[in-house]
């Protein structure tokens, strides 16, 4: 039996005998090792199993946004720092420093979630297999030392991609989920329940989750091991118990996609009656697949069974604007694309108000796909120490606080913590120009995109023609989807009057109390309405200035906008790349931003 196998039979892996093979000639050569793959599919379960199947010691950390490099190394006890001073005593090893005494293996859970600060103290430990620590030396490494690391995904919220540094010092090992019979093992002994006939239909509803076309991420094993575990709890008739089970355990485990036409309880219930609705002897039927799990195509959407609303919206809008022919394989997009015509020509008010609400949905998810992955911003906060308040004791600080003191409170002790860096941005939308509404609504739901997935950022719209109108401010709680059904609905037209969307921009941005502030417009800069906008533009803390490219464009006054806004001009040719400009520039500002204030 050779060690793969081994492995399988000592830890209960089931599968994964090639990846079992990589992974242990990457940490017997003494190479750090990398896995990546989405949740659930094990990447804890196989590097924990490699190390204890070597004899290594193990020790775990969980990689999160708000983790110091503190934690990660060791800190000193404040009371022993006060009584003899900095000393190696003093000293409480954090696991990176327990791992290379020991010689053992530093497992990081989802290091792509770590701040970039404490992803970068690995890079010695990597390289040199020594780290220093301030005033009192270095550590350095047993023979033996090794880190195994796991990341999901980069499309995951809240990742981000590892510095091209850090991947060059890891061996890549990528898990996928496994296949229907190896899932099915892995249900039975997970669960005890052995009976494949209860145990199969549940396993092939979980893996239909991810590949259904309303579904973005699809569900793990770990689904089908809470289906059935719950299925059983709940006992009575076996269809009742599944389909209450999956209704219970699904939700929390998948993600639905911005533009879904059903809600996550009818996928549900559409999968149990693909999958789960026969009796454990009787096979499946094909006549039981049903057209809702299709995705839609333009070129072939009068093949699909629809319901007659959508049928009907969609059959006259191939004679509108002609989907029948679209080659871009989704007609939600299709329809965005084309809303200001069919808004223009569509006489139906039902019909129109669906081919709007279908076109929101795709542009938001057309805007998540063209943002790709994001990251919030950390910054550093020392602040006295309240009950409840987590973060390291910043020793030196507290030290100074406390010496000469007979008696110590609480609040002199001085806690370090990294927190969301908060931010306001108002967008500016020149809707003067010869661009319709589909357009500006990417250009808005990248901010408000964006803004949800940073979670730190308050943000708000400003509209400009002849005059400027507030269609978020930075207070309001407006979803997403109305301000850019908003858009959808204006007709670009008007003069053009950047200094009055500017001044109301401004006034916007001074009624925040976020640390920082940042205003973007979003302009060809040919204004023929209103006074010259420079002078408002040098009363902006920060202005970026994104000009849309044209015959009518004006790149010197952009530039002199920008510079006087002390900001970035940055020249697009169209709106579509807005959003991924956009993410560059508030990254690129927050992080300019955090340096300057530390």
């Amino acid at each position: 039996m050779d060690d793969a196998h081994t492995i399988q039979t000592k830890f209960g892996i089931v599968g994964r005998e090639n990846e079992l093979r990589k992974a242990l000639a990457a940490v017997r050569a003494g190479n750090h090792l990398l896995i990546e793959g989405p949740v659930g599919v094990g990447k804890t379960i196989l590097a924990e199993a490699v190390a204890r199947y070597l004899d290594r010691p193990f020790q775990r950390v969980d990689g999160d946004e708000r983790y110091t490099e503190q934690k990660l190394t060791g800190w000193f006890d404040p009371p022993l720092v006060i009584r003899n001073g900095y000393s190696n005593d003093a000293f409480i090893s954090g696991p990176l420093a327990q791992s290379m005494e020991a010689g053992g293996v530093l497992f990081i859970n989802e290091l792509n979630r770590m701040p970039e600060g404490v992803q970068n103290v690995l890079l010695p430990a990597m390289d040199e297999s020594k780290i220093e620590i301030p005033k009192i030396g270095s550590i350095t490494a047993r023979r033996g030392f090794i880190i195994i690391a796991t990341q999901n995904p980069r499309e995951f919220i809240a990742t981000s991609l590892l510095s091209e540094a850090l991947r060059d010092r890891f061996e890549l090992l990528t898990l996928d989920y496994q296949n229907e019979d190896e899932e099915l093992a892995i249900v039975q002994q997970r669960t005890g329940v052995k009976d494949a006939t209860y145990v199969r239909p549940i396993v092939r509803l979980v893996r239909a989750t991810r590949a259904h076309v309303d579904i973005r991420r699809g569900a793990s094993v770990r689904a089908a091991m809470s289906i059935t575990i719950l299925a059983k709890q709940l006992g009575g008739e076996r269809k009742a118990s599944i389909r209450n089970a999956a209704h219970m355990a699904l939700p929390t485990r998948i993600e639905m996609k911005d533009d879904a036409r059903k809600s996550i309880s009818e996928i549900i219930d559409e999968l149990l009656q693909e999958h789960c609705s026969e009796e454990p002897n009787d096979p499946p039927t094909a006549d039981r697949l049903p057209n809702s799990g299709r995705a839609l195509d333009a070129t072939n959407f009068s093949k699909v069974d629809l319901a007659e609303p959508e049928a009907t919206l969609l059959e006259q809008l191939g004679g509108l604007v002609g989907l029948r022919n679209s080659s871009s394989g989704d007609v939600g997009w299709s329809i965005a694309q084309h809303y200001a015509r069919i808004r223009r020509q569509l006489k139906d008010p039902k019909l129109l108000n669906m081919a709007k609400k279908i076109a929101i949905q795709a542009i938001i998810h057309h805007t998540l796909q063209l943002l790709g992955p994001t990251r919030i911003r950390m910054e550093s906060v020392r602040e006295p120490y309240t009950p409840g308040r987590s973060g390291e004791v910043e020793i030196e600080m507290t030290a100074e606080e406390i010496l000469g003191k007979e008696e110590i409170d609480a609040s002199d002790i001085i806690i370090e913590s990294n927190v969301p860096r908060t931010a306001a941005c108002v967008m500016m939308l020149d809707t003067s120009m010869s661009m319709s509404g589909d357009k500006l609504g990417i250009a808005t739901a990248s901010l408000g995109v964006l803004a949800f997935k940073l979670k730190s950022i308050q943000y708000g719209i400003i509209a400009f023609d002849s005059v400027a109108k507030p269609l978020k401010t930075l207070d309001q709680k407006v979803a997403i989807a109305s301000i850019v059904g908003d858009l959808l609905d204006i007709s670009a037209g008007g003069y053009t009057n950047i200094e009055d969307g500017l001044r109301l921009g401004l006034v916007e941005l001074n009624r925040s109390k976020a640390k920082e502030r940042v205003g973007v417009i979003v302009t060809d800069g040919n204004y023929t309405a209103g006074k010259d906008p420079c002078k408002i533009a040098a009363e902006y803390p920060k202005l970026f200035v994104i000009m849309i490219r044209s015959h009518d464009s004006r790149p010197e006054l952009c530039a002199r906008i920008a510079s006087l806004g002390k900001g970035k001009l940055v020249a697009v040719d169209s709106f579509e790349e807005v959003p991924s400009i956009l993410r560059n520039l508030l990254r690129d500002f927050l992080y300019n931003s955090a340096i300057g204030s530390s």
